[in-house]
């Protein structure tokens, strides 16, 4: 939960967060990404923007520690650092998934904003096709 006076509160505003996700704040995100995570490992099959938009909530929620007080930060660690471990585990690297001219336009890169450069291990095929349209897919 966040006061408009906080940085978090303020910075998920900036990002045009639902009234929801603001209300909730860093507490909320760190929910939402484990859930994230957990669909992902039983299977769960998206489209190419959905899972864009899963990772969307995770640049969030780098943005909104970034904003937060160093407290915030450290009750988090934990919680964030078991659901990233998770997520790497059924993941794999791939190309920026928002393509090469938005990832220079934003600056990304594989080591800060990792979750734009990695897709499933096992895609379902709703995503696997998107992927594979997009040029997306590693081939094996």
């Amino acid at each position: 939960m966040t006061s408009e006076h906080d940085p978090v509160h303020i910075y998920l505003i900036s990002r045009g967060c639902t009234p929801l996700v603001v209300r909730r704040g860093v507490s909320g995100l760190l929910e939402h990404w484990a859930s994230i995570v957990a669909a992902t490992e039983r299977g769960r099959d998206a489209s190419l923007d959905e899972w864009l938009n899963d990772m969307d909530l995770r640049d969030i929620l780098a943005g909104a520690l970034a904003a937060a007080t160093p407290r915030e930060r450290a009750a988090a660690a934990l919680r964030l650092a078991e659901s990233d471990a998770r997520f790497v585990a059924i993941t794999e690297p791939s190309p920026c998934l928002w393509g090469d001219e938005i990832a220079r336009t934003n600056s990304w890169r594989p080591e800060w904003q990792w979750w734009y450069f990695r897709s499933p291990l096992v895609p379902g095929p709703t995503l696997r096709e998107d992927l594979l349209v997009n040029g997306l897919l590693r081939t094996k």
